[in-house]
């Protein structure tokens, strides 16, 4: 749920891109929900207007770039090590003994033109006028994120 007045501001801090696409979406639950509500959808193919539109906001930290042990977050700083703890932990290793905050696969942000026809885009849906009783409406991101396993 995100207030009214984000959804004025976000535009103007993406530089007014024009919108894909417009249409009314029907939804279930009316109570709650209007039972028809407009999804406006911006689509982008740089993400350094979408991370300075953040910026602006104070709200999220984009993090393009995310290295993984298993399903736990492993910081960039604790990747950098002396040479020969590399060389000591790689020969514990292949004897069977290894430590376990070994980094198992990177995640990445992937938004850009492709070659051809093999784009990546980042896509900001907007619903203002969702819920029926609050001034707040629903924000949605999507987009592609390149998963690489390290074995």
């Amino acid at each position: 749920m995100v207030p009214f007045k984000f959804f004025q501001q976000l535009p103007k801090d993406l530089g007014d891109p024009q919108p894909h696409a417009i249409r009314n979406m029907t939804h279930w639950r009316p109570p709650i929900l209007k039972p028809s509500a407009r999804k406006i959808t911006y689509r982008l193919f740089d993400i350094q207007i979408f991370r300075n539109a953040l910026e602006q906001q104070n709200t999220l930290a984009v993090k393009e770039k995310v290295l993984w042990s298993g399903d736990l977050q492993v910081s960039a700083n604790s990747v950098t090590v002396d040479p020969r703890e590399a060389l000591a932990a790689a020969k514990s290793r292949a004897h069977g003994q290894g430590p376990g905050n070994r980094i198992t696969c990177q995640s990445n942000f992937v938004v850009g033109l492709g070659e051809g026809r093999a784009t990546r885009e980042l896509d900001v849906n907007r619903w203002p006028n969702l819920y029926n009783s609050v001034m707040l409406g629903k924000l949605g991101i999507r987009l592609y994120v390149n998963r690489v396993e390290l074995t």
